[in-house]
Formats: structure tokens, sequence, C-alpha cells
């Protein structure tokens, strides 16, 4: 019960007022303190020096209420310093690297809670992002070890003088697959810093530009009410798409298409496809960064990049989601659910 009312005061009153209600009140308990002991020993001079007292008297009395009211002065002061100070120090050690001291902010009503929380808050939020960034960067480097692998057996090859006739097509894939992977690197990057440039698009612009990124023809694309605009980075935006568009390539199938849903609120872009669909379980671990399911080609899959992982970050930085699911009729379903926006968009 004393949980809700404490989460009920501080979504009542703002941050700043907290905190100068909880100076306030120390402030106000020294000084009524003072003012208790002072009235006190006014009564007790005037009782032991009489209803006219002298000069002496009257500075002996002046001399008291001083002499009670530094200290008391100064127990106020440490008394409003201490936790701040608490908190400083603390501060201090996050700002030096030491993200699990977050445990030691602690959690009480007043003003030191409040500023706690929001420290703890962002302190959270960047171990989060310390530990992605670091998961991200040892799976890339672990990923681009394969390409450069196999690129530097082919160069062996060529020197060599028993390079195969499709060198340097292998090498050009080789190389796309690793640009692809950095370009994903870079994109996710520009998420986590909040590097992100919404502007008013056109739908069909974007649906164009998709298509162009994924190579396939200009009337692969449909739609469903009115396309209009809607907020988003065009960058980002775009390589989420031509990410759906390339997945439903390399395992859906020999027909890929995207159809755009469009209503007042929101855009939604889906692909489809006509290839086995997917497996159990296997639509939600698709959005895993890496992920590899079977694919409809005799190749094995090159460079694919952080993939479906990538197009749901994108689509959740721009207040969306990303999904999958298989078709009734049939093949895939792969989609990315956009609101129309405002230009706000999060990181």
């Amino acid at each position: 019960m004393r949980h809700r009312h404490d989460r009920h005061h501080r979504r009542r009153w703002s941050p700043a007022w907290i905190l100068a209600r909880g100076i306030h009140r120390t402030v106000f308990l020294f000084g009524l303190v003072a003012l208790s002991v002072g009235a006190v020993a006014g009564a007790w001079g005037r009782s032991a020096l009489g209803p006219s007292p002298s000069l002496s008297g009257l500075l002996c009395l002046w001399f008291t209420t001083v002499s009670l009211l530094w200290p008391l002065g100064w127990a106020a002061t440490w008394r409003i310093a201490r936790p701040l100070r608490r908190l400083a120090a603390v501060a201090g050690e996050l700002q030096g690297g030491q993200l699990d001291r977050r445990s030691a902010l602690v959690t009480e009503p007043g003003e030191v809670g409040e500023v706690s929380e929001a420290l703890r808050g962002l302190a959270d939020r960047l171990a989060t992002q310390l530990r992605d960034q670091r998961a991200l960067m040892a799976a890339v480097s672990h990923e681009l070890r394969s390409p450069l692998g196999r690129a530097r057996v082919l160069v062996e090859m060529a020197r060599e003088g028993s390079a195969p006739p499709t060198l340097y097509d292998e090498l050009d894939a080789e190389i796309a697959g690793m640009d692809g992977l950095v370009g994903d690197l870079l994109a996710a990057a520009r998420i986590n810093f909040e590097a992100i440039a919404p502007r008013e698009l056109s739908v069909r612009d974007v649906a164009a530009r998709a298509l162009e990124l994924a190579h396939l023809p200009s009337d692969s694309a449909t739609f469903e009410g009115e396309a209009g605009e809607l907020t988003a980075d065009a960058t980002l935006l775009a390589r989420a798409l031509s990410g759906l568009l390339d997945n439903g390539r390399r395992y859906g199938g020999t027909q890929v298409s995207l159809t755009v849903q469009a209503t007042p609120d929101r855009v939604r872009f889906l692909v489809k496809d006509n290839g086995p669909g997917f497996a159990p379980g296997d639509e939600e671990r698709a959005f895993e960064p890496f992920w590899r399911g079977p694919t409809t080609t005799a190749q094995p899959p090159r460079g694919e990049g952080l993939g479906l992982a990538l197009v749901r970050q994108i689509a959740r930085a721009h207040q969306g989601d990303a999904g999958a699911a298989n078709s009734p009729t049939g093949g895939a379903h792969t989609w990315i659910d956009l609101p129309r926006g405002s230009g706000r968009v999060k990181g």
C-alpha cells in the first residue's frame, strides 16, 4: 500500500518540487527546534533577570541563542549534504565505468530517491547498450572471418594459377557480403546512438527504393489503401525493407512481392513469397542476429548480416514492429508495421 502511495505521489509532483520540498522540510525542522530552544531560553532569562533585564543579560541571551543556532545550522547542513555526498560518490564511480555500482543507489521517497532513480535508469540503459554492442561486435567479428577466409583462399588460388573461372564473381560476392555486414553494423550503431533523422517520406518512393536495392522489378509492389506519406529515417527504412525482400528471395522461393497496406494511421510493408514457409518456432528465431534457416538455393547462404534482427530493430526504433508468419495459402509472410508518425522517433 505504501509503495502504491509513493508511486502515485511521484506521478503527481514534479522532481523539482519533490527536491525543494525535501530541503524545505529539513530546514524547517531544524529552524523549529532552534526557535523552540530559543523561546525556552528567553523565558528562563526573563525569569532569572527580572522584568527589566540589563544589557549584560540581553547579551547573554543573544550569545546563548547564537550558540544554539550555530551547531543546529551545521547539523541541518550535514543532514542535507550526507545523502547527496553518498549520491555523488556513487555517481563518480559510475563515471569511472563501474556500472555495477548502480546497485548502491538508494531507493527511498524524497528528493535523493528521485535523483537516484533517474541515475539508476541512466546506468541501466548504458549497461544494456554496452552489453548489446559488445555482443554485436563479437558476432560481427566472427561473421567477418568466413568471407575474409574465403577471399584469401581465392587470392592464393589466383596466385598459383589454379583459380576457378568464376574467381571474380566469387570475390565480388564475398566483398558484397562483407559490405552488407558492415552496413548492418553501422545501421545498428546509428540506432543505438540515436543518430536517426526522421522526415516526411512518400510511401510509394520508399517502396520503389526498396525494390531497387533488392534488385526486384518495380511491378513487384502493390498498394492497398491511400499510400500517402509517413515519417521515418529514409536510409534505415530502405535498408529494413530491402532486408525483408532479400530474406524472402533467399529463403522463400522464386516469387517475392511487396504489398503496401495503408490506413490513415499506419502503414504495413508486407513481403510475400512462395517458399516452404517457416518451421514451427522459426517465426521468432528468424529475428535473432545471424540466424540461418534452410535456403531454397543450392549454395549455402553468405553474408546475411544481421538479417531480420536489424529489420525489427529499425521498426521498433520508429515505434513500430516487425513480424513473420506462414501464409495459409503457402509460403511465408514477413512485414514491418509503422505508424505514419509526427517525427517522433526513439532510439
